[in-house]
């Protein structure tokens, strides 16, 4: 009776190590094509040497795929935001710090330096255009990001997996001359 026993629990294990063997080819096969595969994972990623900076400046960065803008008030303290204006998407690092916030060299609009919360009327310039502009898209703050001096080094806190789950949403395959070999177009 104990060799009948012993052969029906080798069987049943053989059983689930196909099945497990099919899961884990399945996930194997799949893996990446979905932002869930890529979990939210923040580090300390440098991304300036502090002697670059100067008081109330703003210096573009580049960390963990992600665009950054490193900026500084009167007294030196450093910042840390997305480098992208949340009006229309160009660039923050041509623009400048007045009074703890970064306003963007297009449209004036200003955001507080810790909070990214707009501070002063939105898309103010140029005048009649950046207000008519601005009703195009509603007000929204600009994203930032913890930030701290180390060792001569300025460190953002970012999310290695944001640019992974970004692509995961996006890239289906390889480019022909249509668009995406799958018949999809960006």
């Amino acid at each position: 009776m104990s060799h009948k026993i012993g052969s029906l629990i080798e069987s049943q294990y053989l059983v689930l190590s196909r099945l497990e063997a099919d899961i884990v080819a399945k996930m194997r096969k799949n893996f990446g094509n979905d932002p869930k595969d890529f979990p939210e994972k923040k580090v300390w990623t440098t991304v300036a040497s502090s002697g670059d900076l100067k008081p109330s400046s703003l210096k573009a960065c580049f960390g963990a795929g992600q665009d950054i803008l490193i900026a500084t008030d009167r007294g030196g303290k450093v910042f840390a935001a997305a480098n992208v204006c949340p009006h229309i998407g160009t660039p923050l690092d041509q623009g400048t710090v007045e009074n703890g916030a970064i306003v963007c060299p297009l449209h004036r609009s200003a955001f507080d330096l810790k909070t990214g919360k707009l501070v002063g009327p939105w898309c103010p310039a140029p005048p009649l255009i950046g207000p008519l502009t601005g009703k195009l898209k509603s007000a929204r703050e600009l994203q930032t990001f913890q930030c701290r001096n180390s060792g001569g080094k300025v460190q953002v806190l970012l999310d290695v997996n944001a640019k992974k789950r970004f692509d995961a949403s996006y890239w289906r395959g390889i480019l022909d001359a249509q668009g995406k070999v799958d018949g999809g177009y960006y």
